[in-house]
């Protein structure tokens, strides 16, 4: 891959995590939303994201399981850059993996 094509993806790929994180407010309905860069709920002071915020996606999603795995995907592209110090794996844990 050329080093333009590379940025070119990687602008388009933090592009849609920007999204993603914007679109949490709507999906939350304002209630269980992360504070940034650490990732803690601002409502319960959890790891985000927290049980709560789990049922409220699970239901905006309905029977999309697919559709809430790649939306929380999304999520791991900026919590990966906002947390350098966390493992990967636990970030998937947490994320992810819950949606399965």
């Amino acid at each position: 891959m050329m080093a333009e094509e590379f940025t070119t993806v990687r602008a388009a790929r933090a592009a849609q995590a920007d999204r993603a994180v914007g679109a949490l407010e709507r999906r939350l309905d304002g209630e269980h939303l992360p504070s940034r860069p650490g990732w803690a709920c601002r409502t319960c002071e959890q790891d985000w994201p927290c049980d709560p915020a789990r049922v409220r996606l699970a239901e905006a999603y309905g029977a999309d399981r697919i559709g809430l795995s790649m939306y929380v995907g999304s999520l791991l592209f900026v919590v990966t850059a906002e947390l350098p110090a966390v493992a990967p794996t636990e970030l998937y844990e947490r994320f992810v993996l819950w949606t399965r």
